[in-house]
């Protein structure tokens, strides 16, 4: 048995008012493990997809589909031991706000604390769990590492826009793939799919970069503050906000979550 569409969004109306009524100082613990969890992800996609050069010279496809593979295990330790994440909390205060759970004006503020949140344990993690722990002091993943945090910065603007709204599109489709699943094995599917799909082609997710982008400066990389804020963190973000606000939030309570102003 699954969870129907409209029952999903009655689930996603229901976890936005969760976070409306937890308390501050829990919002921000949350948001610290989450970003955690995620800089976790992308520490052993990299490690796993990366650790052989031979492997990453003969065949880069399979490299990204391992990277792909390992990611999602951030998202699906949030979804099912706790965590608050920015870029799953567009699709699901969007929703409630729509059909009037919570108020609008609670939004900004979610936003804003949880996004600092996993800013926090994201480079907590890497500094202690990565750098000091050794992880990537070898040159080839040191190098690697490198080129990642560097080709975040390279690309265009829009690029990363772009790359942003399909990130969390899919991110937050992983999230609503899990509420339809009634079982442990279901939800675990449902989640590692698309976040699997989204970090194999290449995609932009803010939280991620958090990871990825101050990981590459401590192994080396240069990379300024504000290149790496306006290069990449802004226009992902603002991608991110749009693929799962609009795209997952806003449309499919549009679609299922009854009229704007109705309590769920």
């Amino acid at each position: 048995m699954i969870n129907t569409a409209p029952e999903v969004q009655q689930l996603a109306v229901q976890a936005a008012v969760k976070k409306y009524q937890t308390p501050t100082a829990k919002l921000i613990a949350l948001a610290i493990l989450a970003g955690a969890y995620i800089a976790l992800g992308g520490a052993l996609s990299v490690i796993v997809s990366y650790g052989s050069p031979a492997m990453t010279e003969a065949v880069p496809s399979l490299t990204k589909f391992l990277a792909g593979a390992f990611f999602p295990i951030g998202l699906i330790l949030i979804s099912l031991v706790g965590g608050e994440l920015f870029t799953g909390n567009t699709f699901y205060l969007v929703a409630g706000a729509r059909t009037g759970a919570i108020p609008q004006r609670y939004i900004a503020q979610n936003w804003l604390i949880v996004y600092f949140g996993n800013l926090i344990g994201a480079v907590a993690f890497s500094y202690f769990f990565v750098e000091v722990s050794g992880l990537m002091d070898s040159g080839h993943l040191t190098q690697v590492i490198q080129e990642i945090g560097y080709g975040k910065v390279s690309q265009s603007w829009a690029v990363i826009f772009f790359k942003g709204i399909a990130a969390n599109w899919l991110v937050c489709l992983a999230l609503a793939l899990g509420f339809a699943s009634r079982s442990m094995f279901g939800r675990l599917v449902g989640t590692w799919l698309p976040v699997m799909a989204f970090v194999t082609l290449g995609y932009e997710h803010s939280i991620a970069n958090m990871f990825y982008i101050p990981t590459a400066v401590m192994r080396g990389a240069e990379i300024g503050l504000w290149e790496a804020i306006w290069n990449n963190f802004i226009p992902s973000t603002l991608g991110n906000i749009i693929g799962g606000g609009l795209l997952v939030g806003a449309l499919y309570s549009w679609l299922y979550g009854g009229k704007r102003g109705s309590k769920e």
